[in-house]
């Protein structure tokens, strides 16, 4: 009885990490864009939030993070998550995700008041 117990916790710790080895170095890639238009100026404490939530949930994905006017780089190396709420100004517009057209990635998800819905894209309603 003992020896079936050892062989099935053998299996299973073998099974965790290589799946761990294997999502360690094949991450999911996300594009989280933030809606940093004026409009949602009175919600980008929120954000910061709903942001760190994800990130803290995310053990294997690598976060690259953009606004609307700008891509920022990789979440984990941004110097602080306030670069993200720098600006705010001006509105939203379908044509501030040309620049992210070219960007591959698993997941695309977009933080914001749901004006527009860009096709491939999860949007964040806030």
């Amino acid at each position: 009885m003992i020896k079936v117990f050892a062989v099935f916790l053998v299996i299973h710790l073998a099974g965790w990490v290589a799946a761990h080895l294997y999502l360690g170095q094949h991450p999911k890639e996300v594009l989280l864009v933030v809606d940093t238009s004026y409009s949602m100026k009175p919600k980008f404490t929120e954000i910061e939030r709903w942001i760190e939530d994800y990130s803290d949930s995310s053990r294997y994905q690598a976060i690259r993070v953009g606004t609307d006017k700008a891509m920022l780089g990789r979440l984990d190396e941004l110097k602080s998550r306030s670069v993200i709420f720098r600006t705010a100004f001006g509105r939203i517009t379908e044509g501030s995700f040309n620049q992210y057209q070219a960007i591959k990635a698993d997941e695309k998800i977009l933080l914001s008041d749901g004006v527009i819905k860009p096709d491939g894209w999860k949007v964040i309603v806030f």
